[in-house]
């Protein structure tokens, strides 16, 4: 007990100089709980110019491969240009050579040594232009680097970091310029992801201080504000932690790339031992600032009270304590207002302004993970986005953020900006809901706190919300914004249920246009009026060849349950006639990645001649192989994109007369009905019989198809959003 209150005595003696520093990050954490203000969002001015910062000691050989490499990539830049070299602690005599060959160049010497953060500060002093490359001297940018980095010179952008490679291919990659962290509450622990094959950029944790694009003016407040970190390492994650906290943007940009040859300066004038002391200060800085850990203040302080003398004597003055206490305070807040720093890389994604034109901007709000399209509703998405996006800028907030990933770039490139997020609270087994429990649920308050924050930081011209269950959503809209669409999949009026049509029907009327999939559900909407934009379809009527004998085809994935209940009934009621008629008949099923789990569970679905793919896949070689399409369906809304998928890939398709919504008044002599389940074997053994009869009707609806493609309904789309937005049209 003695020796406790010893060791407690001590840590006071040790502490007491640093009283200003404990009460600073405490009454940080106690004002940011009693007035944690509202969401921030930056917004700079759009300028052009680059100036490029180049902090360099005792390496000129590699600094004449950092400056030939760099005057390549600023061959692509076709906007105003200064390169600024800070020599410090360095002869001036060992650079005269580079002198003669850049004399345009602005050279910088200092006798005495700076430091990083100096030296930066030293450079951006005479910066002239409103964007800063900051380059180590041993790093050497491809030629296009810069020039992919322009674009993504957003409003709201502080930085956009290039990817890094070493010289050396046999190396760990352990620096690649997307950084991220590990919660430890023992000690700050940042490091940098492996983007891979990666080619959109992405959200960053912070900006690497020797290969990354900053805009001049935040960048020299943030530099003046981490001199406490002299004289190296943990400056740049404060930077990136200030920035977040105060609503800007950090991007890493994969396509931007450089190579660094990484020969430590810090080592070559420092022994490990005081590189070693300088980053775990720094570290304990850079928590302090942050409240990285999470720990306790009081733990935080104790680890201060452990450091060596030379380090807590580094750590005591007022305006060290104010420093901290305004960036804990700015952080603190940000975390109290729903900025999540462990979600950055993963939950946002950013595409680049690809023309100076203004045009119009589209907000779509989903409650499902859109990409890969593992469903018909995300299929509708992507097909309209991919051909629109040359003439819109389209951003998305979605739910199910876990759902994403690197499979979902090739869609998400079609998007200027992307917000993921999740946290609605479905329970695996739980019983169906209503709508108007699903409307509930799927309108909580982080996405309506996610969508807020969106529209700020994205301006958009039009929130688009997509699917009846985030219809509540414009309860919250405000007076003077962007107008607002809803787009319904599926129209759930007409129920029975009086008093969820009449709560429905007032969600909906708080919009100022709704698209509905078929004229079937336009009917249920009267009076609301609503634009009719149905569901399309890929044209592969160009590569179409005859159909095979031998295999029908169902694309529908389980987690639409009508899907799951359509083909289990007709496996019950339909296919045993059929397989007893045509022995050597399959049937192959498109079920997504839940149905492996329902056919562990189901021996239905793992009978003979039964062939179930659980996985997303490209259905245009299943459409080649198979005789026909099913599609039993009972009981829906909308209209079905797998019906006429089939008819423009040359298929018949058979299906229950519910199943054809949309569709049923078309004309469509490749489109066959039966009025139920059961009766689909006797639609469709006449068809497997007389294989000539069969592949006259693949091609016998041509002129009526071309009204169903996607193009087609992308068109409609356009008008409406000329309709909406005629101030930016497309």
């Amino acid at each position: 007990m003695i020796r406790r209150l010893r060791r407690l005595a001590g840590y006071a003696r040790r502490l007491l100089p640093h009283l200003p520093l404990a009460s600073a990050i405490y009454g940080a954490d106690l004002l940011a709980r009693l007035r944690p203000g509202t969401v921030r969002n930056a917004r700079g001015a759009r300028t052009q110019g680059i100036s490029v910062v180049v902090p360099e000691r005792g390496t000129p050989d590699l600094l004449a491969e950092t400056l030939t490499a760099l005057e390549l990539a600023l061959r692509e830049v076709a906007e105003a240009q200064q390169v600024i070299v800070v020599v410090n602690g360095a002869p001036r005599t060992d650079y005269a050579e580079l002198q003669r060959r850049w004399p345009a160049y602005d050279w910088q010497f200092h006798e005495r040594a700076l430091g990083y953060n100096g030296a930066v500060e030293a450079g951006l002093a005479a910066a002239r232009h409103g964007w800063t490359y900051l380059l180590n001297s041993d790093m050497r940018l491809a030629p296009d680097a810069l020039a992919q980095l322009l674009p993504y010179r957003d409003d709201s952008t502080f930085a956009i970091t290039s990817q890094i490679f070493f010289t050396d291919p046999a190396r760990r990659r352990e620096e690649t310029g997307w950084s991220d962290y590990y919660l430890n509450i023992e000690f700050a622990e940042v490091y940098e992801r492996d983007p891979g094959q990666a080619r959109m950029a992405r959200g960053n944790l912070y900006p690497g201080g020797g290969s990354s694009l900053c805009r001049t003016e935040v960048l020299r407040r943030y530099v003046a504000g981490s001199r406490d970190f002299s004289p190296f390492y943990w400056e740049d994650a404060d930077w990136g932690i200030r920035a977040w906290s105060e609503g800007w943007d950090v991007v890493f940009c994969p396509l931007s790339r450089a190579h660094h040859h990484h020969r430590g300066t810090v080592r070559r004038y420092y022994d490990e031992n005081e590189v070693a002391r300088v980053i775990r200060r720094n570290e304990l800085l850079f928590d302090l600032r942050h409240r990285w850990t999470r720990r306790h203040a009081l733990r935080s302080l104790q680890r201060l009270a452990l450091l060596d003398a030379t380090s807590r004597r580094e750590l005591l003055g007022l305006g060290l304590a104010w420093r901290a206490f305004r960036s804990r305070l700015a952080t603190e807040r940000a975390r109290l207002n729903g900025l999540r720093f462990e979600r950055i890389t993963r939950d946002r994604w950013y595409g680049p302004q690809r023309s100076e034109r203004r045009r119009p901007r589209v907000l779509l709000v989903v409650p499902f993970a859109l990409f890969p399209p593992a469903h018909g509703g995300a299929r509708r998405v992507a097909e309209l986005v991919t051909r629109l996006s040359p003439e819109v800028d389209f951003f998305l907030l979605s739910d199910e953020s876990s759902l994403y990933g690197e499979t979902s770039e090739p869609w998400l490139l079609h998007f200027r900006g992307v917000h993921l997020l999740e946290g609605r609270g479905d329970r695996a087994g739980e019983a169906p809901l209503t709508v108007e429990q699903r409307l509930q649920r799927h309108a909580w308050p982080g996405l309506r706190a996610g969508l807020a924050a969106a529209i700020a930081r994205f301006q958009p011209d039009l929130v688009q919300v997509e699917f009846m269950e985030l219809a509540d959503l414009a309860a919250d809209r405000s007076d003077g914004g962007p107008r607002w669409l809803l787009c319904l999949h599926d129209v759930y009026l007409g129920s029975g249920d009086s008093d969820g049509d009449a709560r429905q029907r007032a969600a909906i009327a708080r919009y100022d246009a709704v698209v509905a999939c078929s004229a079937e559900d336009a009917a249920l909407l009267a009076p609301q009026a609503a634009s009719l934009i149905g569901n399309g379809a890929v044209d592969r009527r160009a590569g179409y060849t005859p159909s095979p004998d031998g295999l029908l085809l169902f694309m529908g994935p389980f987690r639409y349950a009508q899907n799951l209940h359509g083909i289990l009934a007709f496996l019950d009621s339909a296919w045993p006639a059929l397989r007893a008629e045509f022995p050597a008949l399959r049937l192959r099923i498109l079920g997504g990645a839940e149905s492996a789990a329902i056919a562990a569970d189901d021996a239905r679905l793992r009978q003979p001649g039964i062939e179930l793919i659980s996985a997303f896949v490209d259905p245009t070689p299943h459409l080649a192989e198979c005789t026909l399409s099913l599609n039993p369906q009972i009981d829906i809304r909308g209209s079905s994109i797998k019906l006429i998928e089939s008819l423009l890939a040359g298929r018949v398709c058979v299906s229950t007369a519910d199943g054809m919504r949309g569709f049923a008044d078309a004309g469509l002599q490749a489109l066959i009905g039966s009025a139920d389940i059961a009766g689909m074997a006797a639609a469709i053994a006449p068809l497997l019989r007389d294989a000539a009869a069969r592949h006259r009707l693949e091609t016998a609806d041509s002129d009526v198809l071309d009204r169903y493609t996607w193009d087609a309904m992308a068109a409609r789309q356009r008008e409406l959003y000329r309709s909406l937005a005629p101030e930016h049209p497309p």
